[in-house]
């Protein structure tokens, strides 16, 4: 019996709706009391779904089961992830569902017309608190709503008559059982999720590629390109070089993969806050090379954290004096900073009254029912019900959004306490009422169940007028008696939000085109944040790669050959290893009763464990910082490079051995990822300034750890550097079919550190490594009077006029013990040289500081 039949039959066995002959929607029972965004009241599928749930039908459980692997592995791949626990080492999978929600024009139209007013709505109302205050002065908003936010910016300049004060808009709605859309919050503080949909859409493409082809389903690439253009339209026309950046609040925010995605999909540099420094009111970005002018913010950063000069608590996520160049009006933030009032729900229950004053026309769209605080006499009244009935929810009326308390199945001692505290001020608390959310079918693995869901539409403002996304992050709950998390921080699961044209027209991406471009070389700009990940991607990928070599090399020995002369030959792999932090220098497990067995539990221990409180080091460990680098690097790597690492990441995290003998397919496997990724640096990476430094990076590990191995080499007696030991340096360096091939013979030293040491053609050389660095480095210097590439430059000059001109030639045992004193001595000096590489690359181009002279 198959997998797949298996899996099959237990899906009927498990599924207590699913009968003979059923298919998979024809199994699907939705909730009697809910509406469902799929099955009519009839019990027939919706016109929109007719001929995607067809497409389901044919595929079956089984069918569906098999194409969501494809999905499944392309969010491995991918690491999609989002943090909830604020950490930056332990990302949690982004849950996609297979099934999207469809909407055909004729149900989407009603929607993005209500979705553009509720925003030209907020946009009016914003210009109005931040000018005449009209609003509050005809009544129809309270003053103490407005001036008791904390977000409320009193120096905002206001744009021109003609241009939008909100840029970027998004709302979360829900549909009623009666089928009417309700607003559930507006977002206007940093909206996010567009990546998070434009990952989901990537993703759902490739799970039913045909499928959507055939729906005309309507692309999202023409949105993101109108907001791309968009975005460089608001730098002044008379700038030559214009400067873009998307500020995120770094690796530990729940959404900082969706900030790295963007920035990449966008074109733009992504920045966190100490990133950028404020010079005479300007913003510039630090980069390798220089402080570029930065004209442009798009802010994913939270308002009140944006400048620690005017909030102490904005710490390493702001960037100080900020506010003030905005206010000098040298910068554009977008959103600015202040627009992010509009999210209290305090507003909720005064708009269908300011958008008659505002807009002259009633609401499309109603919001949830809301009560505030500052509505004194009718709070008073519904507060005892809400809590004695659990009716809805408390929300916190100002400041940062917190979670909504519910009201139902309140203790006696939280419904005290939370009485208490709206006691002490009503203001800060309104008050909304729970509604019957909608659902909609989700795959469990076996079948079709039904989840609540609700729907996050966004929009921009193009300068004439906000675009919305033919799309959207369609938000559902774990289980059918669940409530979705809106956010994409919250723990629920997403949907893809597809939208059918009737025209196949519809789904050809057209853009304004902009003028003709000039040709350019240059590949924009490197922060030094990003070239100081670069570099270290490039030190721990070449380091877990030296390690599984030598640890693979040892296995190898180990599994073939039992002697004494074995082991001994062994003494500088493990020397090397606990040099490089993965073994104890204080264990010698030579010198143990069993030394196989203490060998093997080792080097076990070495490439499996991820005890963080281990005081060695271990694959594993090794991966997740690469990992995480990469992550934070995400917009400077290609998505190939990418799923290298991932699945590298993926094979340390899961893989096991209980002996070596297994152990050695992990090994090769493991090389297999590096020299997949190796060679993708090589040959899929430009040669621009990030590649110098990943380049760099890899490089002077691999020196480092050459030059530890051959060390330990020539540290043993002359008699103890048998043939053994010499032709583990050669395995493990790769190089032993070129040795077989110049010498016919059992290694010898000399010829062997010439292959190893000298000789240029060998790609693992020594002499390669720092050819390789000085050209490097020669790129880097574009101020040939810089004193700190140049003393760099000296150490690689020195050494490599060495190897070029000390060449291992002695005619007897004298001149050999002559020369291997003198090259000792060498590889001794560089190798304490080589970790000065570090700090120096660090003062002259990641922190910018100068050395201190000792």
């Amino acid at each position: 019996m198959t997998q797949n039949q298996t899996q099959s039959q237990q899906s009927q066995s498990q599924s207590s709706t699913q009968g003979p002959g059923e298919t998979l929607l024809s199994a699907y029972r939705p909730l009697p009391d809910r509406l469902d965004e799929f099955v009519g009241r009839d019990g027939q599928l919706r016109p929109s779904v007719q001929a995607f749930g067809a497409r389901l039908n044919e595929m079956g459980s089984n069918g569906l089961a098999n194409a969501w692997k494809r999905g499944d592995e392309m969010l491995r791949d991918n690491g999609l992830s989002h943090n909830l626990d604020k950490s930056a080492t332990s990302p949690r999978p982004w849950n996609l569902d297979p099934i999207p929600m469809i909407f055909n024009e004729k149900e989407w139209e009603p929607l993005v017309t209500a979705a553009i007013q509720r925003a030209r709505l907020w946009d009016a109302i914003l210009k109005d608190c931040y000018g005449s205050r009209s609003l509050i002065a005809e009544g129809l908003l309270p003053p103490s709503l407005l001036f008791a936010q904390p977000g409320f910016n009193r120096s905002l300049p206001l744009p021109e008559p003609d241009q939008s004060l909100l840029n970027f808009y998004a709302v979360d709605l829900a549909r009623c059982s009666d089928g009417t859309w309700t607003v559930l919050a507006d977002r206007t503080e940093a909206p996010n999720g567009t990546g998070f949909a434009l990952e989901n859409r990537i993703i759902l493409s490739n799970v039913f590629p045909e499928t959507s082809n055939r729906l005309h389903l309507v692309r999202l690439a023409g949105y993101f390109q109108n907001l791309q253009t968009t975005l460089f339209a608001r730098v002044p026309h008379a700038v030559d070089e214009p400067g873009v950046v998307l500020l995120s609040p770094g690796p530990s925010d729940p959404t900082y993969f969706e900030d790295a995605y963007l920035a990449r999909y966008l074109g733009i540099p992504l920045a966190v806050g100490e990133e950028l420094t404020v010079r005479d009111d300007r913003v510039f970005l630090k980069t390798v090379s220089r402080l570029k002018r930065i004209h442009v913010i798009y802010r994913r950063v939270h308002e009140t954290l944006i400048d620690p000069l005017e909030n102490p608590a904005a710490s390493n996520k702001g960037v100080a004096g900020l506010m003030q160049a905005v206010r000098a009006g040298t910068v554009t933030v977008l959103n600015p900073p202040g627009t992010g009032i509009a999210e209290s729900p305090a507003f909720l229950p005064y708009l269908p009254a300011i958008a008659k004053k505002l807009l002259g026309q009633d609401l499309l769209l109603p919001s949830i029912e809301t009560i505030w605080g500052g509505q004194r006499e009718t709070f008073q009244e519904a507060l005892p019900q809400f809590l004695d009935q659990g009716l809805g929810f408390v929300k916190n009326s100002f400041g940062l959004r917190l979670p909504p308390i519910p009201t139902k199945n309140l203790t006696p001692e939280k419904r005290a306490g939370l009485l208490e505290r709206i006691e002490r001020d009503p203001s800060s608390f309104s008050l909304q009422r729970e509604m019957d959310f909608s659902t909609s079918p989700a795959w469990n693995g076996k079948e079709l169940e039904p989840r609540p869901m609700a729907l996050r539409l966004f929009l921009f403002h193009d300068g004439n007028d906000f675009q919305i996304m033919p799309g959207g992050l369609v938000r559902c709950a774990h289980a059918s008696t669940g409530l979705p998390g809106l956010s994409p921080s919250h723990d629920s699961g997403s949907k893809d939000l597809w939208i059918l044209s009737d025209n196949p027209e519809t789904n050809q991406v057209r853009t304004n085109l902009p003028d003709r471009e000039p040709i350019r070389r240059a590949s924009g700009t490197l922060s030094s944040r990003a070239a100081d990940n670069l570099y270290w991607i490039g030190r721990y990928s070449e380091r877990a790669e030296f390690v599984t070599r030598l640890i693979l090399e040892i296995a190898n020995r180990l599994s073939v050959e039992h002697d004494e002369t074995t082991l001994r030959a062994l003494r500088p792999l493990l020397k090397s290893l606990a040099k490089l932090g993965y073994l104890s220098s204080k264990v010698d497990p030579l010198t143990s009763p069993d030394p196989r067995t203490s060998i093997r539990e080792l080097l076990l221990a070495a490439y499996f464990s991820t005890d963080n409180n281990r005081e060695l080091d271990s694959i594993p460990q090794n991966l997740i910082r690469l990992r995480n680098l990469a992550s934070l690097s995400s917009d400077r790597l290609s998505g190939e490079t990418w799923v290298i690492i991932q699945q590298l990441h993926e094979l340390g995290k899961n893989a096991s051995a209980e002996n070596l003998r297994s152990l050695r397919p992990i090994l090769q496997k493991a090389l297999a990822y590096h020299s997949a990724f190796n060679g993708t640096c090589r040959e899929n990476l430009t040669r621009n300034m990030g590649w110098i430094f990943l380049n760099l990076g890899r490089k002077i590990e691999r020196a480092g750890a050459l030059l530890n191995l051959v060390n330990e080499i020539l540290a043993l007696p002359p008699e103890e550097r048998t043939a053994s030991v010499l032709e583990t340096l050669l395995s493990i360096n790769d190089v032993t079919l070129t040795y077989r091939f110049r010498y016919q013979g059992a290694p010898q030293i000399l010829p062997v550190l010439d292959v190893i040491l000298h000789d240029p053609t060998n790609p693992r050389s020594l002499i390669f490594q720092l050819h390789e660095i000085d050209r490097d480095l020669r790129h880097l210097m574009t101020d040939p009077a810089d004193n700190l590439p140049s003393q760099l430059h000296r150490y690689v000059l020195r050494a490599l006029h060495f190897l070029e001109t000390e060449l291992l030639d002695a005619r007897n045992d004298e001149d050999e013990a002559e020369q291997l004193a003198t090259l000792t001595e060498f590889l001794q000096t560089v190798r304490r040289k080589l970790p000065r590489f570090t700090e120096q690359l660090g003062w002259q181009f990641f922190t910018h500081a100068e050395p201190q002279n000792t």
